[in-house]
């Protein structure tokens, strides 16, 4: 069983988790989702978190603690943490992006609340 993420081997053939693949893999998706963010850090973990959760269903279960826990130095955050926040955000006047909805890069104050 050789498990892999982008061509990054995470799980070698012996099914031993490989941490410091995971990092690489981890490395690239965070630099992935930084490109795309707009500067909005909760953006950036959003689009991070569901780049880490698409990857964690190529390797297997009894790796995802691991995994995930590897990922949180990059901010890996739950869905539940994540919607959390955007509760938070919408609460106290912030776009889904986490930003002042009439600063935020994406237009969002444009759309009239």
């Amino acid at each position: 069983m050789s498990e892999t993420v982008d061509g990054i081997q995470s799980v070698d053939s012996l099914g031993v988790f490989n941490e410091k693949s995971w990092r690489e893999v981890c490395e690239k998706m965070a630099d992935q989702a930084f490109r795309g963010c707009g500067l909005s850090h909760h953006y950036y973990v959003k689009r991070f978190s569901a780049e880490i959760d698409n990857a964690l269903k190529t390797i297997p279960a009894e790796f995802h603690a691991q995994a995930k826990e590897t990922a949180q130095y990059f901010d890996y955050a739950s869905i539940d943490e994540i919607q959390e926040t955007e509760q938070s955000n919408a609460d106290n006047g912030f776009c889904a992006h986490g930003i002042d909805d009439d600063c935020c890069p994406f237009g969002c104050g444009d759309r009239g609340g």
